[in-house]
């Protein structure tokens, strides 16, 4: 098919749809909101001549309808990746504005897929740091602050292993918390003052923040079946969250542990 035309598509390539839902899908995955998505699907089908074209995209699948031919795809891992958002985001407005051609495209969304995630290494700093902080704004010492490090970055070692191996977000949830809880037991164990700000600050920086500002956003746009969707998402996350950092806490206080 001719990128540059922009009439009715009556029977589109089907490795056009292929591709603009593999945009989609990449979109998705990396916590684009449905409404993003779904602008940017029909900008690439208006791009390559598909006028008359039904985008469907929920949280964990999307669907895309042209001339007959139907493309699904689900979307089994996610993770958030603004650069990728942005990456691809970006890439549909300049096909928009000026077709190319669709191996191109293939490869151009090969290179936004792979958009620029932090090192491991930092996602240990950053953790380790907003641990730090938070333990100081719900009332911490300065004291508190190093053990809210080490439980933060604890947190990101255990979410990077149970990625490694596949396993739920739901279940890496429950063990990263299950393990920021460690340097507030060992706190109240030496009688450090305020061990609950070191649990606080470990386990903050594993709340589903993103996944609620995404599914208002998506209430807002009237897509409500994703934005239910990912409220009970972030729900379950949370609960997984409570459950890992109760486990640890009982154990310790059902053995005689001092909780100051």
């Amino acid at each position: 098919m001719n990128p540059t035309s922009r009439g009715r598509a009556q029977t589109p390539d089907p490795d056009v749809l292929k591709v603009i839902a593999d945009a989609g899908a990449a979109l998705l995955a990396s916590g684009g909101e449905v409404a993003r998505v779904e602008d940017t699907m029909q900008r690439l089908a208006r791009a390559y001549g598909v006028e008359a074209v039904e985008v469907i995209v929920l949280p964990t699948a999307l669907f895309i309808n042209a001339g007959g031919n139907t493309v699904i795809r689900r979307i089994r891992n996610r993770s958030v990746n603004l650069a990728v958002v942005a990456s691809i985001n970006q890439l549909s407005r300049d096909v928009s504005r000026n077709p190319i051609p669709l191996g191109e495209l293939e490869e151009r969304l090969a290179q936004a897929r792979h958009a620029s995630r932090y090192r491991p290494s930092a996602n240990l700093l950053f953790a380790g740091v907003a641990a730090g902080a938070l333990s100081q704004l719900v009332g911490g010492r300065g004291a508190d602050v190093l053990p809210a490090v080490i439980g933060g970055a604890l947190t990101q070692i255990v979410r990077q292993w149970f990625r490694r191996i596949g396993l739920a977000n739901g279940v890496g949830d429950m063990g990263a918390a299950a393990v920021a809880v460690l340097p507030a037991v060992a706190c109240a164990y030496w009688r450090v003052p305020r061990p609950g700000s070191v649990l606080v600050g470990g386990i903050m920086v594993l709340t589903p923040g993103l996944l609620m500002t995404t599914a208002v956003r998506d209430g807002i746009e009237g897509d409500l079946l994703s934005a239910a969707a990912r409220v009970l998402e972030a729900l379950l996350s949370a609960g997984a969250i409570a459950a890992g950092a109760s486990l640890p806490l009982y154990l310790y206080l059902a053995l005689g542990g001092h909780w100051a």
